[in-house]
C-alpha cells in the first residue's frame, strides 16, 4: 500500500460517519411533518421529534460501529437550539459516538442555522448589509433555493470582508466554548456560487485556487478561512474533529495537486489531524480506480470519502446500494483514505436502508471483501439463509424494471410463508411493499 496515512488501521478503514439534515432525518416512524428531500427547508415536525430521531440514530451508531453523526441544522430555535444540541452531544459522548455540526461559514445560515442567535449568519448579514457578497450584477448575493433543493432565500457573505472573517472566527470560538460536548464540525465555504466583488476576484487570482470566472466553489476561499478556523476550534477543544469540505474529488480537480499555489500552501499548513472531505458527486469523465492513490502531499492528513448512495441525489431514497458502498470502501482503502461517510437519515426499519448501513460497517472493516461475503455473513442470518440473501439482492433492484415486479412479489409471498423470525419477516414484507410501490406508480403513469 505504500506510505500509510495518519491513523489508518491495518486492513480496515478507521472512521465511519453518518451525514444528515435535521429536517429529513426520519427515524421516528408514523409522525407528521416528515420530509424526504431538500437542503434548505424549514423544520416541520414536532420540536421533540428532533431529539427522539437523533437518540435513535445515536443508539444505532453505538451498536453498529458508526463513529460520528453529522447534523446540518443542529442549532435551530424551533427544536431547542443549544439545549437540544447539548443533550444529544452528551448522550452520544456517553456511548462513544460523536455529534458534529455541519455548517457553512459564508453561507447556509452559518453556525446557528435558523433562529434569533448572535451566531446566526442570516441575522448578522441583516444587521451588517455591507458584509453581503455580491452577485454578477453587483447586487447583494442570495441563494434562491428551488425544488428539490428547498424553498428558502439565504444571504451569502463576502469572504474578503474583515468583519465577516471576525464574525466567523468568533462564532466558532463561542460554539466550542459553550458546547464542549460537541464532537467536531464539518465546515464549508459554500458551493452555490461565490461572492464576485472586486476584492474576492483579485484575492482568488492571487491565491491561484483554480477557480472558474464564476466559481460554484472556491479553493481560495477555503484556504482563506479553514486553517485559522481549525486553530480557533482546536484551541477550545483539542480533540474536536475538524472536517474541511472540498466539494470535489482529488482526481477531478487539479487545483488540489498544485502545491506551488498560495491556496494549497495555506491548506497544507493545517495540523495532521485535520480531515479533508472528498465527494463522489460531480465526477467528470475520469473514473476513480484503485490505482488513484491520494497525492503524496496530502497523505499526512486524515481523509473522508462522502457518498450519496440511496438518496434523492443518487439512486433514490430507500434503494439498496450494497455494491456501491463496497466500491466506496474498497477504493477509499486503496487510495489511503481513512474514513467513509454516507447519509444516515432513513430509519433502518426499512430493510434496504438497514442493509446499506450494515454494509458501511462491514466493508469499512473488510474493504477487500465481496458482496457475496457480505450476503453470507451479514444478510443470511437476517433473511433466513444464504440462498435467500442472494435472492434478496437480485429482487431488490427490480424497482428499475416494474414489469417484473408482480412475479417477484408473488415469489416473496411464498418466501414469507416459510419465515419464522419477526425481524426477517419485517425485511421480506418491506421488500414486497417497496417493489409494489414502484409497480403501482408505473400503472398509474400509464393511465395518465
Amino acid at each position: 500500500m505504500g506510505t500509510t496515512s495518519v491513523d489508518a488501521k491495518q486492513g480496515k478503514l478507521s472512521y465511519k460517519l453518518f451525514w444528515t439534515w435535521d429536517h429529513t432525518t426520519n427515524w421516528v416512524l408514523n409522525t407528521i411533518g416528515k420530509q424526504n428531500c431538500g437542503v434548505a427547508n424549514h423544520y416541520t415536525k414536532r420540536p421533540d421529534t428532533f431529539v427522539r430521531d437523533y437518540l435513535r440514530v445515536i443508539d444505532w451508531s453505538a451498536a453498529n460501529g458508526v463513529d460520528a453523526v453529522g447534523i446540518v441544522g443542529l442549532l435551530r430555535d424551533v427544536h431547542g437550539g443549544f439545549d437540544s444540541a447539548r443533550r444529544l452531544c452528551a448522550y452520544a459522548r456517553e456511548r462513544g459516538v460523536r455529534i458534529y455540526l455541519i455548517a457553512g461559514l459564508y453561507a447556509y445560515g452559518g453556525i446557528y442555522y435558523e433562529g434569533d442567535s448572535p451566531l446566526s449568519l442570516d441575522r448578522f448579514l441583516a444587521r451588517n448589509p455591507d458584509c453581503m457578497g455580491q452577485a454578477m450584477d453587483g447586487s447583494p448575493r442570495y441563494i434562491n433555493f428551488r425544488y428539490p433543493y428547498g424553498y428558502k432565500k439565504e444571504p451569502v457573505a463576502c469572504p474578503s470582508n474583515p468583519k465577516v472573517r471576525n464574525f466567523v472566527l468568533d462564532s466558532l470560538d463561542y460554539l466550542f466554548m459553550v458546547l464542549p460536548e460537541l464532537g467536531g464540525i464539518q465546515m464549508e465555504a459554500g458551493d452555490s456560487f461565490q461572492c464576485l466583488c472586486d476584492q474576492c476576484r483579485a484575492r482568488r487570482a492571487e491565491m491561484r485556487g483554480g477557480e472558474k470566472r464564476l466559481p460554484a466553489f472556491s479553493l481560495s476561499d477555503m484556504a482563506g478561512i479553514y486553517p485559522e478556523a481549525a486553530d480557533v476550534i482546536r484551541s477550545r477543544s483539542s480533540d474536536a474533529w475538524v472536517i474541511c469540505e472540498t466539494y470535489t474529488h482529488y482526481i477531478n480537480n487539479n487545483a488540489f495537486n498544485d502545491v506551488t499555489s498560495p491556496a494549497m500552501q495555506a491548506m497544507l499548513k493545517m495540523p495532521d489531524e485535520t480531515f479533508w472531505q472528498w465527494s463522489d458527486r460531480h465526477f467528470g469523465k475520469r473514473v476513480w480506480t484503485e490505482a488513484d492513490r491520494l497525492p503524496e502531499h496530502l497523505r499526512r492528513f486524515r481523509h473522508v470519502m462522502r457518498a450519496h448512495h440511496s438518496t434523492q441525489w443518487e439512486g433514490g431514497r430507500g434503494t439498496l446500494a450494497v455494491d456501491a458502498i463496497r466500491q466506496q470502501c474498497r477504493l477509499s482503502y486503496a487510495a489511503g483514505i481513512q474514513g467513509v461517510s454516507m447519509f444516515g437519515e432513513t430509519s433502518p426499519f426499512h430493510a434496504n436502508t438497514e442493509f446499506n448501513y450494515l454494509a458501511l460497517q462491514y466493508f469499512a472493516d473488510h474493504p477487500m471483501d465481496s458482496v457475496q461475503s457480505f450476503a453470507e455473513q451479514v444478510m443470511a442470518p437476517r433473511l433466513g439463509g444464504t440462498a435467500l440473501a442472494e435472492r434478496y439482492l437480485e429482487l431488490a433492484v427490480l424497482h428499475k424494471t416494474p414489469e417484473k415486479i408482480p412475479a417477484a412479489v408473488r415469489e416473496i409471498a411464498k418466501i414469507i410463508s416459510s419465515i419464522t423470525g419477526d425481524d426477517a419477516l419485517r425485511r421480506w414484507t418491506y421488500l414486497a411493499s417497496f417493489l409494489n410501490s414502484y409497480y403501482w406508480e408505473s400503472v398509474q403513469e400509464k393511465k395518465n
